[in-house]
């Protein structure tokens, strides 16, 4: 019981102070996630491990280097390598779910955890621009 309680605290902790307001993602980022996926992307959590130098890795690289978007049920991903950095796009698309989502993780060495920087909603582009 004891344990249960220190992993939720320790999960609602995290979740609280991971979060940065959606307005902290550069447009170049946006620009990156709605090239590679086809879709509008609106993002609406931005995580405290996205860096400066995530912004600025992947406003540089071209989108040429994102690998073709790769499909499976529910979810598709494509990868970036930039040295040992690595960066994945993952879109899942929930059964209950208006809009898909999409999550930047980021992994600083090929043996690391991914950590989320920046997550959003994909829509239409035409719907986009109805809005």
């Amino acid at each position: 019981m004891k344990g249960l309680f220190a992993m939720l605290l320790l999960v609602s902790l995290s979740a609280t102070a991971q979060t940065k307001p959606e307005s902290a993602v550069p447009p170049a980022i946006v620009a990156v996630v709605e090239t590679v996926s086809g879709k509008h992307f609106v993002p609406d959590t931005t995580f405290a491990s996205f860096s400066e130098e995530d912004k600025s890795l992947l406003a540089k690289e071209p989108v040429a280097n994102w690998s073709l978007l790769q499909e499976s049920d529910n979810m598709a991903f494509s990868n970036l390598v930039v040295g040992t950095r690595s960066y994945q796009l993952v879109i899942r698309r929930l059964p209950k779910a208006s809009y898909p989502t999409a999550t930047v993780l980021r992994y600083t060495t090929p043996q690391s955890k991914p950590e989320p920087i920046v997550r959003g909603t994909l829509q239409a582009k035409e719907e986009a621009k109805a809005k």
